[in-house]
Protein backbone atom coordinates (compact mmCIF):
# COMPACT_ATOMS: atom_id res chain seq x y z
CA UNK A 1 0.00 0.00 0.00
CA UNK A 2 1.54 3.32 -1.04
CA UNK A 3 2.11 6.35 1.31
CA UNK A 4 -1.29 8.27 -0.60
CA UNK A 5 -3.30 5.05 -0.22
CA UNK A 6 -2.45 4.66 3.46
CA UNK A 7 -2.96 8.78 4.62
CA UNK A 8 -6.89 8.36 2.31
CA UNK A 9 -7.38 5.19 4.22
CA UNK A 10 -6.49 6.53 7.32
CA UNK A 11 -8.46 10.03 6.43
CA UNK A 12 -11.45 7.92 5.58
CA UNK A 13 -11.32 6.34 8.93
CA UNK A 14 -11.25 9.39 10.92
CA UNK A 15 -14.16 11.28 9.17
CA UNK A 16 -16.22 7.88 9.65
CA UNK A 17 -15.31 7.89 13.29
CA UNK A 18 -16.22 11.72 13.58
CA UNK A 19 -19.44 11.49 12.30
CA UNK A 20 -20.68 8.62 14.19
CA UNK A 21 -19.72 10.96 17.25
CA UNK A 22 -21.18 13.68 15.73
CA UNK A 23 -24.52 11.43 15.22
CA UNK A 24 -24.40 10.38 18.44
CA UNK A 25 -23.74 13.24 20.56
CA UNK A 26 -27.66 14.34 20.18
CA UNK A 27 -28.82 11.69 22.16
CA UNK A 28 -26.34 12.05 24.90
CA UNK A 29 -26.44 16.06 25.44
CA UNK A 30 -29.85 15.81 26.34
CA UNK A 31 -28.66 14.36 29.17
CA UNK A 32 -26.09 16.82 29.98
CA UNK A 33 -28.25 19.93 30.14
CA UNK A 34 -29.07 21.85 33.29
CA UNK A 35 -30.19 25.29 34.45
CA UNK A 36 -25.81 25.30 35.37
CA UNK A 37 -25.22 25.28 31.30
CA UNK A 38 -23.80 28.63 29.93
CA UNK A 39 -27.30 29.90 28.47
CA UNK A 40 -30.65 29.64 30.16
CA UNK A 41 -32.85 27.23 29.42
CA UNK A 42 -35.16 28.55 26.28
CA UNK A 43 -33.08 31.86 25.69
CA UNK A 44 -32.21 32.79 22.02
CA UNK A 45 -29.09 34.24 21.64
CA UNK A 46 -27.81 35.83 18.26
CA UNK A 47 -24.33 36.56 17.58
CA UNK A 48 -22.07 37.46 14.34
CA UNK A 49 -18.91 36.18 14.17
CA UNK A 50 -15.31 36.84 12.61
CA UNK A 51 -13.73 33.52 12.44
CA UNK A 52 -10.19 32.37 11.03
CA UNK A 53 -7.99 29.40 10.66
CA UNK A 54 -4.78 27.86 9.57
CA UNK A 55 -3.83 23.74 8.98
CA UNK A 56 -2.65 22.03 6.75
CA UNK A 57 -4.04 21.62 3.05
CA UNK A 58 -3.77 18.00 1.13
CA UNK A 59 -4.96 16.67 -2.11
CA UNK A 60 -6.29 12.68 -2.51
CA UNK A 61 -5.52 11.20 -5.83
CA UNK A 62 -5.63 8.15 -8.07
CA UNK A 63 -3.00 9.95 -10.43
CA UNK A 64 -0.71 7.06 -11.60
CA UNK A 65 2.69 7.41 -9.65
CA UNK A 66 1.43 10.84 -7.85
CA UNK A 67 2.91 11.21 -4.49
CA UNK A 68 0.27 13.78 -2.88
CA UNK A 69 2.44 16.41 -0.99
CA UNK A 70 0.84 18.72 1.50
CA UNK A 71 1.02 22.39 2.53
CA UNK A 72 -0.22 25.26 4.34
CA UNK A 73 -3.73 26.40 3.99
CA UNK A 74 -6.50 28.86 5.39
CA UNK A 75 -9.43 30.87 5.44
CA UNK A 76 -11.04 33.77 7.35
CA UNK A 77 -14.88 34.27 7.39
CA UNK A 78 -17.78 36.26 9.34
CA UNK A 79 -21.20 35.17 9.79
CA UNK A 80 -24.27 34.78 12.01
CA UNK A 81 -24.64 32.02 14.69
CA UNK A 82 -27.62 31.34 16.93
CA UNK A 83 -27.91 29.06 20.17
CA UNK A 84 -30.80 28.16 22.08
CA UNK A 85 -30.98 25.34 25.05
CA UNK A 86 -27.87 23.52 24.01
CA UNK A 87 -27.95 23.80 20.01
CA UNK A 88 -26.58 25.83 17.48
CA UNK A 89 -26.93 26.47 13.86
CA UNK A 90 -24.53 28.93 11.83
CA UNK A 91 -23.75 30.23 8.61
CA UNK A 92 -21.79 32.66 6.94
CA UNK A 93 -19.63 33.48 3.98
CA UNK A 94 -15.38 32.97 3.95
CA UNK A 95 -12.41 33.10 2.18
CA UNK A 96 -10.72 29.74 1.56
CA UNK A 97 -6.57 29.80 0.64
CA UNK A 98 -5.21 26.27 -0.21
CA UNK A 99 -2.25 24.44 -1.86
CA UNK A 100 -1.32 20.93 -2.40
CA UNK A 101 1.21 19.39 -5.29
CA UNK A 102 1.64 16.36 -6.79
CA UNK A 103 5.25 15.10 -7.19
CA UNK A 104 6.01 12.43 -10.16
CA UNK A 105 9.91 11.36 -8.86
CA UNK A 106 10.54 9.65 -11.70
CA UNK A 107 8.59 8.08 -14.76
CA UNK A 108 10.62 6.09 -16.88
CA UNK A 109 9.39 5.38 -21.05
CA UNK A 110 11.79 3.36 -23.62
CA UNK A 111 11.09 3.51 -27.29
CA UNK A 112 12.77 1.24 -29.94
CA UNK A 113 13.81 3.60 -33.02
CA UNK A 114 17.18 3.83 -34.99
CA UNK A 115 19.73 6.62 -34.08
CA UNK A 116 20.74 9.61 -36.51
CA UNK A 117 23.58 7.48 -37.68
CA UNK A 118 20.98 4.92 -38.49
CA UNK A 119 21.98 1.89 -35.55
CA UNK A 120 18.96 0.53 -34.02
CA UNK A 121 18.52 2.07 -30.53
CA UNK A 122 16.51 1.80 -27.18
CA UNK A 123 15.46 5.62 -26.45
CA UNK A 124 14.99 6.39 -22.44
CA UNK A 125 12.58 9.71 -21.35
CA UNK A 126 13.11 9.94 -18.09
CA UNK A 127 10.91 12.76 -16.47
CA UNK A 128 10.93 14.51 -12.49
CA UNK A 129 7.65 16.89 -12.21
CA UNK A 130 5.71 18.81 -10.18
CA UNK A 131 2.36 19.75 -10.09
CA UNK A 132 2.02 22.59 -7.63
CA UNK A 133 -2.13 22.87 -7.22
CA UNK A 134 -3.69 26.11 -5.70
CA UNK A 135 -7.59 26.33 -5.40
CA UNK A 136 -8.78 29.32 -3.72
CA UNK A 137 -12.60 30.21 -3.23
CA UNK A 138 -15.31 31.95 -2.22
CA UNK A 139 -17.29 29.95 0.67
CA UNK A 140 -20.77 29.65 2.22
CA UNK A 141 -20.38 27.10 5.27
CA UNK A 142 -23.83 26.19 6.95
CA UNK A 143 -23.37 24.35 10.01
CA UNK A 144 -25.09 23.18 13.09
CA UNK A 145 -24.59 21.06 16.49
CA UNK A 146 -24.61 20.68 20.23
CA UNK A 147 -22.86 22.73 23.27
CA UNK A 148 -22.54 21.56 26.84
CA UNK A 149 -20.95 23.68 29.01
CA UNK A 150 -18.21 25.54 26.80
CA UNK A 151 -17.94 22.58 24.78
CA UNK A 152 -19.57 22.57 21.36
CA UNK A 153 -19.10 20.18 18.12
CA UNK A 154 -21.40 20.64 14.69
CA UNK A 155 -21.27 19.22 11.65
CA UNK A 156 -22.51 20.79 7.95
CA UNK A 157 -21.44 21.46 4.38
CA UNK A 158 -20.05 24.18 2.45
CA UNK A 159 -20.81 25.51 -0.52
CA UNK A 160 -17.60 27.04 -2.68
CA UNK A 161 -16.90 28.84 -5.78
CA UNK A 162 -13.74 28.66 -6.96
CA UNK A 163 -11.72 32.12 -7.74
CA UNK A 164 -9.10 30.73 -10.86
CA UNK A 165 -7.78 28.03 -9.34
CA UNK A 166 -4.41 26.94 -11.03
CA UNK A 167 -1.64 24.32 -11.72
CA UNK A 168 1.79 25.08 -11.67
CA UNK A 169 3.78 22.40 -13.12
CA UNK A 170 7.93 22.41 -13.01
CA UNK A 171 10.19 19.94 -13.77
CA UNK A 172 12.57 18.45 -16.11
CA UNK A 173 13.35 14.91 -18.60
CA UNK A 174 16.15 13.46 -19.62
CA UNK A 175 16.90 11.71 -23.05
CA UNK A 176 18.97 9.00 -23.53
CA UNK A 177 19.83 6.13 -25.98
CA UNK A 178 21.13 2.39 -25.90
CA UNK A 179 22.95 1.81 -29.25
CA UNK A 180 22.63 -1.59 -29.86
CA UNK A 181 25.77 -2.37 -32.32
CA UNK A 182 27.85 -0.89 -30.00
CA UNK A 183 25.86 -1.74 -26.84
CA UNK A 184 26.72 1.67 -25.19
CA UNK A 185 24.37 4.04 -24.02
CA UNK A 186 24.59 7.77 -25.13
CA UNK A 187 23.78 10.32 -22.42
CA UNK A 188 24.80 14.27 -21.91
CA UNK A 189 25.15 15.11 -25.93
CA UNK A 190 22.98 18.17 -26.60
CA UNK A 191 24.24 18.09 -30.65
CA UNK A 192 22.56 14.57 -30.52
CA UNK A 193 19.54 15.39 -28.55
CA UNK A 194 20.90 13.50 -25.52
CA UNK A 195 20.25 15.91 -22.45
CA UNK A 196 18.30 17.12 -19.42
CA UNK A 197 15.47 19.58 -20.10
CA UNK A 198 13.93 22.22 -18.12
CA UNK A 199 10.20 22.96 -18.21
CA UNK A 200 7.50 24.95 -16.59
CA UNK A 201 3.92 25.56 -17.55
CA UNK A 202 1.01 27.60 -15.41
CA UNK A 203 -2.44 26.36 -16.32
CA UNK A 204 -6.41 27.18 -14.91
CA UNK A 205 -8.20 24.33 -13.62
CA UNK A 206 -11.55 25.90 -14.21
CA UNK A 207 -13.46 24.33 -11.60
CA UNK A 208 -16.52 26.59 -10.24
CA UNK A 209 -18.76 25.05 -7.91
CA UNK A 210 -17.57 22.74 -5.25
CA UNK A 211 -19.55 21.02 -2.26
CA UNK A 212 -17.69 19.83 0.66
CA UNK A 213 -18.21 18.40 4.19
CA UNK A 214 -17.41 20.37 7.15
CA UNK A 215 -17.08 19.50 10.96
CA UNK A 216 -15.62 21.06 13.95
CA UNK A 217 -15.11 20.32 17.49
CA UNK A 218 -14.37 23.06 20.36
CA UNK A 219 -14.13 24.76 23.38
CA UNK A 220 -15.54 28.40 24.41
CA UNK A 221 -12.35 29.80 25.69
CA UNK A 222 -13.61 33.03 26.48
CA UNK A 223 -17.09 34.40 27.18
CA UNK A 224 -17.76 37.83 29.34
CA UNK A 225 -19.79 41.03 29.34
CA UNK A 226 -19.37 44.30 30.99
CA UNK A 227 -21.76 45.16 34.19
CA UNK A 228 -23.50 47.70 32.65
CA UNK A 229 -23.86 46.03 28.99
CA UNK A 230 -26.40 43.12 27.88
CA UNK A 231 -23.26 42.84 24.88
CA UNK A 232 -22.07 39.52 25.26
CA UNK A 233 -18.10 38.60 23.89
CA UNK A 234 -17.20 35.54 23.22
CA UNK A 235 -13.54 33.66 21.84
CA UNK A 236 -13.92 30.04 20.55
CA UNK A 237 -11.35 27.61 19.90
CA UNK A 238 -11.93 24.25 17.56
CA UNK A 239 -10.43 21.73 15.48
CA UNK A 240 -11.98 22.19 12.48
CA UNK A 241 -11.66 19.99 8.91
CA UNK A 242 -13.07 19.90 5.66
CA UNK A 243 -13.19 16.90 3.15
CA UNK A 244 -14.23 17.83 -0.67
CA UNK A 245 -16.46 16.53 -3.09
CA UNK A 246 -15.82 17.83 -5.93
CA UNK A 247 -13.12 16.84 -8.43
CA UNK A 248 -10.48 19.71 -8.28
CA UNK A 249 -9.21 18.55 -11.59
CA UNK A 250 -12.52 17.73 -13.34
CA UNK A 251 -12.06 19.96 -16.15
CA UNK A 252 -8.64 20.55 -16.49
CA UNK A 253 -7.22 18.52 -20.12
CA UNK A 254 -6.17 15.55 -20.55
CA UNK A 255 -1.86 15.83 -21.95
CA UNK A 256 -1.00 14.22 -24.88
CA UNK A 257 1.10 11.24 -24.80
CA UNK A 258 4.50 11.56 -23.60
CA UNK A 259 6.58 10.69 -26.41
CA UNK A 260 5.18 10.69 -30.19
CA UNK A 261 6.35 8.54 -32.87
CA UNK A 262 6.26 9.55 -36.59
CA UNK A 263 3.89 7.39 -38.68
CA UNK A 264 6.43 4.93 -40.50
CA UNK A 265 5.91 2.50 -43.64
CA UNK A 266 7.76 -0.58 -43.52
CA UNK A 267 11.54 -0.16 -43.49
CA UNK A 268 11.37 3.20 -42.70
CA UNK A 269 13.73 4.53 -39.75
CA UNK A 270 12.73 5.99 -36.59
CA UNK A 271 15.26 8.56 -36.14
CA UNK A 272 15.73 10.93 -32.58
CA UNK A 273 15.51 13.60 -35.02
CA UNK A 274 11.88 12.20 -35.93
CA UNK A 275 10.51 12.10 -32.57
CA UNK A 276 8.37 14.57 -30.60
CA UNK A 277 8.39 14.68 -27.07
CA UNK A 278 6.09 16.27 -24.63
CA UNK A 279 7.22 16.85 -21.52
CA UNK A 280 3.75 17.30 -19.55
CA UNK A 281 3.47 14.27 -17.25
CA UNK A 282 0.26 11.75 -18.65
CA UNK A 283 -0.52 11.33 -15.02
CA UNK A 284 -4.33 11.27 -15.13
CA UNK A 285 -6.11 8.18 -14.59
CA UNK A 286 -9.36 7.78 -16.20
CA UNK A 287 -11.45 8.90 -14.80
CA UNK A 288 -9.51 11.06 -12.92
CA UNK A 289 -10.32 12.47 -9.20
CA UNK A 290 -8.47 14.59 -7.48
CA UNK A 291 -10.17 16.10 -3.87
CA UNK A 292 -8.83 17.98 -1.16
CA UNK A 293 -8.57 17.72 2.45
CA UNK A 294 -8.14 20.10 5.40
CA UNK A 295 -7.45 19.88 8.87
CA UNK A 296 -6.27 23.04 11.35
CA UNK A 297 -7.29 24.97 14.13
CA UNK A 298 -10.07 27.74 14.40
CA UNK A 299 -10.12 30.40 16.44
CA UNK A 300 -14.14 32.42 16.33
CA UNK A 301 -14.63 35.61 18.00
CA UNK A 302 -18.47 36.43 18.38
CA UNK A 303 -19.92 39.64 19.74
CA UNK A 304 -24.10 39.47 20.62
CA UNK A 305 -26.77 38.43 23.27
CA UNK A 306 -30.11 37.60 24.23
CA UNK A 307 -33.32 39.82 23.97
CA UNK A 308 -35.54 37.11 26.49
CA UNK A 309 -32.38 35.87 28.96
CA UNK A 310 -34.10 36.79 32.61
CA UNK A 311 -32.34 37.98 35.75
CA UNK A 312 -29.58 36.13 37.27
CA UNK A 313 -27.25 35.05 33.94
CA UNK A 314 -25.31 37.59 33.28
CA UNK A 315 -27.67 39.34 31.12
CA UNK A 316 -28.26 37.00 28.70
CA UNK A 317 -24.02 35.94 28.61
CA UNK A 318 -22.41 33.27 29.64
CA UNK A 319 -19.35 33.30 31.85
CA UNK A 320 -17.84 29.97 32.78
CA UNK A 321 -16.17 30.26 36.47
Amino acid sequence: MTNQQQFSSAAKRFLVGCMIILLALPAGAQAFRSRRNAFAGGDDFHFGYLSGSVGYSMLQTNFSGAMPRGAVGGSVGLGYEFRNNGLWTSVGAQLSFHRSSLAIDEYVRDFEGFDMQGSPSTFHYRVNQVDEIQWNSIDVPIMAGYYVRGFHVGAGVKVSYALSPNTLVTGKYNISATNHDLAVTFENMPDRGYTDYDYKKESVNQLNVGVGLIGEIGYDLLSSVPTSSRICHVLKIAFYFEYGLNNVLRNSETPSSLVELPQVTPGQSIRISDVIVNPYMNTFANPSRTVPFYTGVKLTYMIGGSRTARAGFHHGCMCYN
